[in-house]
């Protein structure tokens, strides 16, 4: 009898271990299959290679994308032989952004091609439609882009290649972004191998505001700035007596056109964007610390931003003698930057220190108006301290008062900025301009660019003037 009870209790035993066993592998594939449905099954459904992926547009016309203030950038609509096809009303002018549906998928179209293809109108409608044979009408996406912003950030670009990205500092909305040289995405099947040819060394598909890879100029003076205060406990007293260049060993670092600026302090050295002061800064910094600082700027590291495709920028004092050092210091030698981060950079400072996450898809929207997902705002937390801050305002805003950007006009704005104007070649006459800043009108709204033009020259002759016209877009 206690031998039966025995084996009874064993047996009990067993089917109870067996049973937790099912149960666990029963709760792991609940876990593994919720978060394949929220978040891999995107990635899956709308990879180019999986074969089904068509099939979703056999029962659900593609939604279509619109800028935040309800213009309409992409939609579906019919050729003569009544096949669908996608539709770029402002051709050239969004291609970076909301990206193409043929020869592959780029940009929104392919971040948000799951989303495009999902009906969210009444099951009662989706069944009538798939019973009568007819298409339910996709989820709509709406962005974060300003119509009129978008075009004078386009337009102000003219000729040259480069790129444009605004941001809204207190949310991370991206309100306009342009790279150029660009393509139509209307006929990017047409002109696919051209564009992709080994003659065509323009890398047209490229974004150049988030994938781009620039030397930053003088625009880098920021960081130099940040760190030179950081590794004196936030002591801003600083004195210089510039002739027009610094030698360093054999080599000599110039100021723009040998110009001499005399006896400066942090303040000038920054407004009048002295190389020869920024320059001995940098050497006299501890290599380590001010990489420290670089690094806590987020380069060398994967951008916080919901915007895919985006490129890490680089920043390197190691094995980097005087000469090297001076050259980083001033944005030049051993570091190159994304116009994105640039912009990351000066939204932080205009947001008292604190950096939001950009992202340019605000939400999806069904086809009869409800609101399906709504992109969360993301603080990514403080990344300057309120000292820095109050410096680096004070500091911009020189730059636009009496400094290298003086003659821009900005009209009523208040205006915080840097020009920079970066040396890509030996040939030191060719340059890329830069302006990176924020603007704020008078009822307190603040907008932070950066605005690269490749091979333009200076800064305050070229960037800095377009970025008063995307401003004046924007606030007007």
């Amino acid at each position: 009898m206690t031998k039966k009870k025995t084996t009874k209790k064993a047996i009990r035993k067993e089917i109870y271990v067996i049973a937790i066993m099912f149960a666990m592998v029963f709760i792991a594939m609940i876990v593994y299959l919720s978060y394949y449905v929220k978040e891999g099954a995107k990635d899956f459904i709308y990879n180019s290679y999986n074969s089904r992926f068509s099939a979703f547009s056999d029962d659900v016309t593609r939604g279509s994308i619109y800028t935040g203030d309800g213009h309409i950038i992409a939609k579906t609509s019919y050729d003569d032989s009544k096949q669908e096809i996608r539709v770029y009303p402002d051709e050239r002018l969004f291609s970076h952004a909301v990206g193409y549906v043929d020869q592959g998928m780029a940009g929104l179209e392919a971040y948000y091609s799951f989303d495009l293809l999902k009906s969210h109108i009444s099951l009662k409608d989706q069944i009538n439609n798939n019973l009568s044979g007819k298409k339910s009408p996709g989820d709509d996406l709406y962005t974060t882009f300003d119509y009129e912003t978008q075009v004078a950030a386009y337009e102000g670009m003219g000729m040259y290649d480069g790129a444009v990205i605004a941001i809204e500092p207190s949310t991370g909305k991206v309100v306009a972004m342009v790279s150029k040289p660009d393509y139509d995405p209307n006929t990017i099947a047409t002109y696919w191998d051209d564009i992709n040819s080994e003659s065509n060394n323009k890398s047209v598909l490229l974004n150049r505001a988030t994938q781009g890879a620039y030397p930053p100029g003088s625009t880098f003076k920021i960081v130099t700035t940040i760190a030179y205060l950081r590794a004196n406990d936030g002591n801003s007293d600083f004195s210089y007596n510039c002739n027009g260049s610094l030698k360093v060993g054999d080599f000599t670092i110039h100021c723009s056109s040998n110009k001499s600026h005399g006896s400066e302090n942090l303040l000038k050295a920054f407004s009048n964007s002295c190389n020869s002061a920024f320059a001995y800064m940098g050497i006299n910094l501890d290599k380590d610390e001010f990489s420290e600082t670089a690094e806590e700027l987020l380069f060398n590291d994967t951008l916080p931003t919901q915007i895919e495709a985006t490129k890490a920028s680089n920043f390197s004092l190691e094995n980097s003698d005087e000469k090297l050092v001076g050259q980083t210091s001033i944005g030049q030698g051993n570091t190159t930057v994304s116009p994105l981060h640039m912009c990351m950079l000066v939204s932080a400072i205009a947001n008292d220190g604190e950096l939001m996450e950009p992202y340019y898809a605000d939400k999806l929207v069904s086809a009869e108006g409800d609101i399906v997902s709504q992109t969360d705002e993301k603080s990514y937390g403080q990344i300057m301290s309120d000292s820095e801050v109050d410096l680096l305002n004070e500091y911009m805003e020189a730059v636009v008062m009496d400094g290298t950007a003086d003659s821009v006009d900005f009209g009523d704005l208040k205006v915080y900025g840097k020009t920079g104007t970066a040396e890509y070649t030996t040939n030191k006459s060719m340059t890329h301009s830069w302006f990176v800043g924020y603007a704020i009108d008078n009822t307190g709204k603040e907008l932070a660019i950066a605005v690269i033009m490749e091979g333009a020259g200076y800064g305050s002759k070229h960037a800095a003037p377009l970025a008063a016209k995307v401003f004046n877009a924007y606030f007007q």
